[in-house]
């Protein structure tokens, strides 16, 4: 299994990874509630590809997880309670995290997410904060497995929910 950043050639195959995930998980409890072409959009994952923000796990040539990860915030994020606050980009944010769906269920999120972490680390990146919407208990027991602290639950507003109770995660990085 190889952890890497996405190149231009995996676009499609990202694309359709999110497309599916959608379509046969949006009747679930836990889902997100992301749209197609709104969250992630088209647009979302090119520029996390050309900015070398979207990474993924690779194995025998199938991409079967996948993640933008920047330092890009919103402004609810500033009034969090971080033990490490922002600055000079020495915390990344993880956005939009997926499996394949026919891949979900065997840890690969939590793969995913422990490569990040060590990658992080070789980076010198102080911490990783994310948010959870406030339906998906799944990705709360990944991120809590994986190290995360919960911090506090924040309303926030993204275009593809409205406004939304999110729980705001942080590990920081040692």
């Amino acid at each position: 299994m190889n952890f890497e950043l996405a190149c231009l050639d995996d676009f499609n195959e990202i694309e359709n990874l999110y497309w599916d995930l959608i379509d046969k998980s949006k009747e679930e409890p836990s889902f997100p509630d992301w749209e197609k072409g709104v969250h992630p959009s088209a647009d979302f994952l090119m520029a996390g590809i050309v900015k070398k923000e979207l990474f993924v796990l690779r194995d025998e040539g199938i991409i079967k997880a996948c993640a933008i990860v920047n330092s890009n915030s919103n402004k609810e994020y500033k009034k969090v309670a971080w033990k490490v606050n922002e600055r000079d980009n020495n915390v990344w944010i993880i956005h939009a995290l997926a499996v394949r769906y026919e891949y979900r269920g065997m840890g690969l999120a939590t793969q995913f997410v422990k490569n990040l972490i060590s990658y992080a680390k070789l980076e010198n990146i102080e911490a990783i904060h994310l948010d959870v919407i406030d339906k998906n208990t799944l990705a709360d027991k990944l991120y809590i497995r994986a190290g995360f602290k919960y911090v506090s639950t924040e309303n926030i507003f993204y275009e593809v929910v409205g406004n939304r109770q999110f729980r705001m995660y942080e590990y920081v990085i040692e």
